[in-house]
């Protein structure tokens, strides 16, 4: 087929493509938040142009029936802040995802060289989520989506705008340079898995022998506050490191003196949330999160107006 009837194709196609993309985003955000797998940068999508198609088929002498057929013709990036999650949306992509290739590109490397990491799958979408109606006309387009951790995102832009994608293509003074910085990076992934995992470890095993006179930290703050205000909406990434702030500046530094000014407080504390919900529609009758709770406390033991000029002061500050 010529150029010119590929063209053709790729303007039909082309806004079937951006709804696909669009849809396919917002899917993916999705399981990635169910699975609880966090992103270091919003989730990357484009369709690509017809330029760069044209390019393409050029440069590597493609030869192309059908647009569709294009692997790269759709491209999302998901960017993973926590290399330990590579695992968890390989898994979450095979389960979901009708995969027709896959590739790790790390292990084109021998131990001594560096270069571009990345997973690659081929997808296409499962034919059930076709029998969904905005689904339905959606099948038989290409995706491709690359997987990979900030640190290795942050490696893969540096080297291609240096154009040293490959220990060739590095001029030898610079090599033990390139290979250093290839090192931190990857060391900063291994680094972030070892924390994850002294963290657990300190949640599961060590914070039981924390007592009422340890000091605030936010692990010991989240525990506490969910033994103060059980069964209580919790959201995962609530700024407990904020509220550590909040009440180390009005003199509470302990787990212990947080839950007696809690409980002593506890009657008008529910009493505001109850009001708040009822005013918002709340359906779960429950309108304040832990730390919001927790600062209706605060006002409650310190007086609303002090502690809302403190907030207040803190925030403009940024």
């Amino acid at each position: 087929m010529n150029l010119s009837e590929l063209k053709l194709k790729y303007i039909r196609v082309e806004s079937r493509a951006k709804r696909l993309q669009s849809a396919l985003s917002t899917e993916l955000n999705h399981l990635l938040e169910k699975e609880g797998v966090t992103l270091g940068v919003p989730i990357e999508a484009r369709v690509k142009e017809w330029s760069s198609i044209e390019e393409k088929i050029s440069r590597k002498s493609l030869v192309l029936d059908n647009i569709e057929d294009l692997d790269d013709f759709i491209g999302i990036r998901l960017i993973l802040l926590f290399r330990r999650d590579l695992i968890a949306v390989d898994n979450l992509l095979r389960n979901a995802l009708n995969i027709k290739s896959s590739e790790d590109t790390s292990l084109r490397l021998a131990d001594t060289q560096f270069g571009y990491q990345s997973q690659h799958y081929i997808i296409e979408v499962p034919e059930t989520w076709l029998e969904i109606p905005s689904w339905g006309d959606l099948g038989g387009i290409r995706v491709e989506i690359q997987v990979r951790t900030l640190a290795q995102h942050i490696w893969a832009a540096a080297s291609h705008k240096l154009q040293y994608k490959h220990e060739a293509s590095v001029p030898l003074p610079l090599r033990r340079s390139i290979n250093r910085a290839s090192a931190l990076l990857e060391t900063v992934d291994l680094e972030f898995d070892r924390l994850l995992e002294d963290r657990e470890f300190y949640v599961q095993g060590q914070m039981k022998y924390e007592n009422s006179e340890t000091p605030l930290n936010v692990e010991v703050l989240d525990s506490a506050l969910s033994e103060i205000f059980p069964g209580r909406i919790k959201r995962e990434n609530e700024p407990y490191d904020e509220l550590v702030t909040d009440l180390n500046h009005f003199g509470v530094k302990t787990a212990g003196e947080l839950k007696r000014i809690m409980n002593k407080h506890m009657k008008s504390i529910m009493l505001e949330d109850a009001k708040k919900a009822k005013e918002h529609h709340r359906q779960s009758g429950q309108y304040f999160m832990n730390v919001g709770l927790a600062r209706e406390g605060l006002r409650n033991e310190f007086g609303s107006e002090n502690v809302s000029d403190f907030l207040r002061t803190r925030y403009s500050a940024r």
